[in-house]
This record gives C-alpha cells, sequence and structure tokens, in this order.
C-alpha cells in the first residue's frame, strides 16, 4: 500500500509506501484517490464544524467531536476499498494531512495514536461513546490486553447496555488497573473469543466486589488489589480455562486484600 504523506512547495506528492522506497504507477494512482476522498471529506467536516463554530471552543478531548472524526475515517476506510487493512498504520498519515488542527493530538507512541483511537471510538453507537469522557476511553484503549485487542470493544459494548450506570471515573480506572495486572503479559491473540470474554469478566466482577467493599479505594488499597491480584495469579489461568468461574476469583481477590 502507497499513500501520500505530504506535499512539497511545488505542491507535489509525496508518498510513503510500506515497501520502503519505491512504488508503482497503479499504487500511487490508488494513493492519490485515497488522498482526494479523504481531503474531501475531511474539509467539509472541517467547514461544518467552523459554521457551527465548534472549533472555536477548547475542542481537546471533546469525545463527540472525536466520534465524528473517528466516524468519517471508518466510514472511508470500510467503504472505499482503497485500503489495506493490514496497513492501516499508513492510512493513519495520510488523514492527518485534512483533520482539522484542533481535532489533533500528538501520538504518545506507535501503538497509541490519536486517529486509530478516534476510529475505534467511532466504533461504538454515538449515544453510549458520549457517556464517557475521553481519559475513560483513552484508559480503555491504552491497556495491555485491550490496545490491540478488538473483541474487547465487542465485550464493552455489551457491558454499556447491561449496567449503563456502573461507568463512573471510579469504576473505569479501577477496572483498567484491574485489565493491566491480569493482561499485561499475557498474548490475548492466543486466546479464543471465550476465553478472552471470561478474562473480562472477572475483571469486571473483580472491580465490584472492590468497589463495594472499599467504597474509597485509596492509594494504599490500589495497591494491595495489585498484590492480591498477583499471589492469586495462578488461579486466573484455571479461569481461562474454564475450570474456575470468574466470581469465584473476584471473591478470593478481593477476601485477600490487605492493608500493612
Amino acid at each position: 500500500m502507497t499513500v501520500i504523506i505530504k506535499y512539497d512547495q511545488e505542491n507535489k506528492p509525496q508518498y510513503r509506501s510500506s515497501k520502503g522506497i519505491g512504488s508503482t504507477e497503479i499504487e500511487r494512482e490508488r494513493a492519490r484517490q485515497l488522498d482526494s476522498v479523504l481531503k474531501k471529506s475531511l474539509t467539509s467536516f472541517q467547514h461544518r464544524l467552523t459554521k457551527d463554530k465548534l472549533l472555536d471552543k477548547n475542542t481537546s478531548g471533546n469525545v463527540e467531536l472525536y466520534w465524528e472524526l473517528g466516524d468519517i475515517l471508518r466510514k472511508i476506510f470500510y467503504d472505499s476499498k482503497l485500503i489495506d487493512p493490514s496497513e492501516k498504520h499508513l492510512y493513519w498519515l495520510n488523514a492527518r494531512l485534512y483533520v482539522p488542527e484542533e481535532l489533533l493530538a500528538k501520538d504518545r507512541s506507535p501503538s497509541r495514536i490519536h486517529l486509530e483511537y478516534c476510529f475505534r471510538l467511532a466504533g461504538f453507537p454515538k449515544d453510549k461513546a458520549i457517556k464517557l469522557n475521553w481519559t475513560d476511553w483513552t484508559d480503555f484503549f491504552d491497556r495491555p490486553g485491550i490496545n490491540r485487542e478488538i473483541r474487547f470493544d465487542k465485550w464493552l459494548e455489551e457491558k454499556m447496555y447491561e449496567e449503563p450506570n456502573k461507568f463512573s471515573r471510579r469504576d473505569v480506572r479501577t477496572f483498567t488497573i484491574i485489565i493491566h495486572q491480569l493482561l499485561k503479559n499475557k498474548a490475548t491473540g492466543d486466546l479464543s473469543d471465550e476465553q478472552i470474554k471470561r478474562c473480562y469478566d472477572v475483571a469486571w466482577l473483580i472491580k465490584e466486589a472492590f468497589i463495594k467493599k472499599f467504597k474509597v479505594p485509596t492509594k494504599e488499597l490500589k495497591e494491595a488489589l495489585k498484590s492480591s491480584i498477583q499471589k492469586n495469579y495462578t488461579k486466573f489461568g484455571s479461569v481461562i480455562e474454564g475450570n474456575q468461574e470468574p466470581s469465584v476469583l473476584a471473591s478470593i481477590v478481593v477476601s485477600e486484600i490487605i492493608i500493612k
């Protein structure tokens, strides 16, 4: 796949290819087509936001605008037939040329790409997406076991329908701490759909039991929670394999939290 990443002083397109240096004329023509589609859609988007004076406000962390941006990126990605899904990282380079500056943010690492997060956000129904703030969404997407695990999104969407009132900042923060402890060293791609679901289920149940027992999760309590998870980590494998119920491990972890 080849994309346009910038224009030089003479307004000539500069290309980048997944193959390194060089690309065929056919590949460059597809790149020009994609660039044209992105320019048209994102320029129209910017004009609308400018007309509605939405870019005059502080847009940093604006979940609704990030969702709308992500929705445009998703439609082009899936409908244009011009993008190789396995080379999505090149797509962001082209898109950044036309995304309103107010809606851009610095990528914090090669796996923490702002436009990819907006793209992923728009995979959720808008009414659900805007229930959480941007800090919550980045907290989810940053975590190992979630960052490159698209199956989490389906699990989370279902959970948001099942228990819509359990997504306070405290809930999200506690849940992502638990997810990090459980999955930071796991190759989730090796897990079946049912196994990865058990991982998220047990993390959620630990979160629920922890918050119920400790109404105000202090820093000391969170550290004790991490220690209890590590102490009982071998039991996590039994949950993944379906040999122990997630609720049982959740009960054990929280009951064994010790404050020194």
